[in-house]
């Protein structure tokens, strides 16, 4: 089968599409845009495009279904794949160090700084005492009740300070009151775990699903450099 190669104004048209995507990678990249890379680039999708819908036009199918029949046929990963990748790269499977944690927050739009420190400091004391349960308090006071429990998260998902007392808690103990652009919070830490190795069994389906996704990808480009060739 023969392609019709793009035209100079379809080239013209997605070297207009590409170029904001484009120089925003190459300043990422600290590389220097280069005019005759971009059109590179520009005819090289439009061609893989081309063969694409030319493919899915003769089979009677839509692109996605090509798409799709392409990647059923790629080797199906397996979990020896996925043992294989764990043992040779188990650098790349640390689980970060983590904390688990529920709060207590007053939002900025409820109450002044020194009204959410009053208040909350007294539910401090009467949750230590036993005078009030966790849960108690929640209820009568956060400004976000139903998300008290944040589960496990590592460093870079909370704000800063939130964050930073979290970590320096013991477990099972309540921070004092941490301010964040949110509101005011009490932190109570609940579990703190260091970084470690993460087992096989905790990471063999996301590790397998990662596989096949590239297994898939790789069948495609495989299909379309195949037939690259045969344009007029």
């Amino acid at each position: 089968m023969k392609y019709t190669p793009p035209t100079v104004e379809a080239i013209d048209a997605e070297v207009a599409r590409l170029k904001p995507r484009y120089e925003a990678f190459m300043k990422a990249s600290n590389e220097t845009p280069d005019e005759a890379q971009l059109r590179a680039w520009a005819e090289e999708n439009l061609r893989e495009q081309i063969i694409l819908e030319t493919d899915a036009a003769k089979a009677k199918q839509s692109v996605n279904d090509l798409l799709q029949s392409i990647a059923d046929a790629a080797p199906r990963v397996t979990i020896e794949d996925a043992r294989k990748v764990y043992k040779a790269h188990p650098e790349n499977f640390v689980l970060p160090e983590r904390v688990r944690a529920r709060h207590i927050v007053i939002h900025r739009d409820v109450a002044s700084a020194a009204e959410a420190t009053t208040k909350l400091l007294n539910l401090r004391t009467k949750i230590l005492t036993g005078e009030l349960s966790w849960d108690d308090a929640v209820r009568s006071t956060s400004s976000c009740p139903n998300n008290s429990d944040l589960g496990f998260f590592k460093r870079g998902m909370m704000y800063e300070s939130f964050e930073d007392a979290a970590f320096a808690a013991a477990e099972e103990s309540i921070t004092d009151v941490v301010e964040t652009p949110l509101g005011w919070h009490l932190i109570h830490v609940i579990a703190h775990l260091p970084e470690e190795q993460a087992l096989f069994e905790e990471v063999k389906e996301t590790l397998m699903g990662e596989l096949q996704t590239q297994a898939d990808r790789e069948a495609i480009e495989a299909y379309v450099d195949a037939r690259k060739d045969d344009f007029a």
